[in-house]
């Protein structure tokens, strides 16, 4: 799929919630689409629906939207009532964060307008989701740590993972918004260690389904999660 196709789709879907007919709420477009690093082959097209309505009667006038943009090769969207929605923001700290760092109001209001993420709670998720992140990169790494095809996958599969966390982390800090991996990952170089540009080496291998990643580009990219994981346990707990 290019991006002219993906265009179309979400046109379509545009078209199908501002129906009379469509239950009332707001769609969001956020991540790679909107940031401009999507990769047809590997990327998916992350999409939020807040309605006023989430009861099984609600969800039943979404079921022909959603179903023709998941014919077309989508991901079902998000879906959230908005009172849920509102109510959310310690549950979810990371993706409402990263959200707020690219997106895109397709229809009715901007559901992340007035949202503001406690950076106590956004600290907590980062360090739980990094933590779990390091422990089943070590497992690869002992189970496969011969097999370079394996690892490869590992490493691919998890880097759009640990970016959203970077991207997160620099948020926490303050630091200014990047549009590229390469800069998510320069901008955290402190945080990081002088090996962080192994995350961008990695990611960049995100299209191809059989890269081979040695041992010890793997070995490194430990290295730097265990970095990130020391500093974002050390920061300091207190809400800005």
């Amino acid at each position: 799929m290019d991006r002219g196709q993906l265009d179309a789709d979400i046109a379509r879907l545009v078209t199908r919630l501002q129906a009379d007919d469509a239950p009332a709420g707001s769609a969001l477009l956020y991540g790679s689409v909107v940031r401009g690093d999507w990769i047809a082959t590997r990327s998916d097209v992350n999409l939020l629906l807040v309605m006023d309505d989430a009861s099984p009667t609600g969800l039943r006038r979404l079921a022909g939207a959603v179903s023709e943009w998941h014919r077309a090769g989508h991901t079902a969207p998000l879906i959230i009532g908005r009172e849920e929605w509102q109510r959310s923001v310690d549950v979810f700290p990371i993706e409402m964060t990263d959200m707020q760092l690219a997106y895109r109001v397709l229809h009715g209001t901007d559901p992340l307008a007035g949202v503001r993420v406690a950076p106590s709670d956004l600290r907590r998720a980062l360090e739980s989701e990094l933590r779990g992140k390091l422990v089943r990169l070590r497992q690869a790494y002992v189970r496969f740590g011969e097999s370079m095809v394996t690892l490869g996958g590992f490493a691919t599969a998890s880097v759009g993972q640990l970016l959203v966390l970077f991207r997160c982390t620099g948020a926490l800090l303050g630091r200014p918004l990047s549009a590229t991996a390469a800069e998510t990952i320069a901008g955290l170089s402190d945080v990081l260690g002088e090996d962080a540009a192994v995350i961008t080496e990695i990611a960049g291998h995100r299209a191809e389904p059989e890269w081979h990643c040695p041992p010890a580009t793997f070995a490194r990219y430990l290295e730097v999660v265990h970095r990130a994981v020391e500093f974002i346990d050390h920061y300091p707990q207190g809400d800005a």
